[in-house]
């Protein structure tokens, strides 16, 4: 796998599939086609899924997805065990090594750390379609959910920190 720096420039026709990756990535939608007909979001992140994605220029990716919509713990100290099953049912986060086979247009995560530690080690392979700065990835077949046809999640290039939803909020100052 080549991963180079890449520029605020838009993908040219030449570039690799490898270069045009690289960068921060927004979560525009999550969509599931299921066998029913039916087009709906990912019950996990719900209709306004909030999501980052960094591919590096070293071969590292990061993710994170979340359903902005949670609702806030009742206690700042100590969460219930109702908030805690609400960051497994609508918070997924993970990083590690990535690879991209141009030739079948897949990009493969090597899983090093994630939310939930079952999935360490794991990798997760995504079919890639990339038109300027829209990104869309799918999963392949096998890791579908039952009755799920399609699942395909579209990214929009973030080019400066302003183009992020929540980049004009301040946030708690306690957070590191």
């Amino acid at each position: 796998m080549s991963v180079e720096p890449r520029s605020a420039a838009p993908a040219a026709s030449n570039e690799s599939l490898a270069d045009a990756l690289v960068g921060a990535w927004r979560l525009e939608s999550t969509e599931q086609h299921l066998a029913d007909g039916t087009v709906r979001p990912s019950p996990l992140y719900g209709p306004s899924g909030f999501g980052s994605l960094i591919y590096s220029s070293s071969g590292r990716m990061c993710v994170v997805l979340a359903d902005p919509s949670r609702e806030p713990w009742a206690s700042d100290d100590e969460p219930t065990p109702t908030d805690l099953q609400a960051i497994h049912d609508h918070f997924v986060a993970y990083s590690g090594r990535y690879e991209v086979n141009e030739a079948e247009g897949l990009v493969v995560h090597h899983i090093d750390m994630h939310l939930t530690p079952n999935y360490i080690g794991d990798v997760a392979a995504r079919r890639v379609s990339l038109e300027g700065s829209q990104l869309a990835l799918r999963l392949l077949p096998d890791e579908l959910p039952a009755g799920t046809l399609e699942y395909v999640f579209k990214w929009s290039r973030v080019e400066s920190a302003e183009q992020h939803p929540l980049s004009s909020n301040v946030g708690r100052q306690d957070v590191p």
